[in-house]
């Protein structure tokens, strides 16, 4: 698996075994990585994952990767995982996907998965991506995140797959 996650996180002193959740944001192999069964340098943490992905992906592939029942936590759309942070469900891209909102204060930050695959979508999001499983709903559910990021005081939107890590929306 390519990254340097586990290394990563040694270097800011966390230990693999104390990572209690992982919440991925759809099932794609670029997005799952670490998280797999039998791949995992976490052996306690939780797998946060819409059930509708998990049902996508079962019947993709025949059978469940995920079937860990002890690990996996399964979400039926937006759900509150712990103080300040939120499962919300952003079907589209799949559809289980998912993003994950964080906040603390007046500071909130979207991990938007991948809701947003190019640059241009922030600006127009009508246009769809080559890989979502549905581009209808894919729109409806990017005009609805960005139309909520628009009102907020303060927000970051952090897309996985754009150069610039965060950008600060909002007011």
């Amino acid at each position: 698996m390519p990254g340097r996650l586990p290394e990563d996180l040694a270097a800011a002193g966390i230990a693999t075994a104390d990572v209690a959740a992982i919440v991925l944001t759809h099932l794609h192999s670029d997005h799952v990585g670490w998280a797999l069964p039998g791949w995992t340098p976490f052996p306690h943490a939780r797998v946060v994952v819409q059930r509708a992905d998990v049902e996508a992906f079962a019947a993709a592939r025949g059978d469940d990767l995920l079937a860990e029942p002890d690990r996996l936590h399964v979400l039926d759309g937006d759900a509150d995982l712990g103080p300040g942070v939120r499962a919300v469900a952003t079907p589209g891209h799949t559809p289980g996907h998912q993003c994950v909102l964080v906040s603390a204060a007046d500071e909130r930050m979207l991990i938007s998965g991948d809701l947003f695959v190019h640059a241009v979508q922030l600006l127009d999001p009508e246009l769809a991506y080559r890989y979502d499983a549905d581009a209808d709903q894919g729109r409806v559910t990017r005009r609805a995140l960005l139309r909520e990021a628009g009102a907020a005081s303060a927000s970051w939107l952090a897309p996985s797959h754009l150069g610039e890590p965060f950008w600060r929306t909002g007011k």
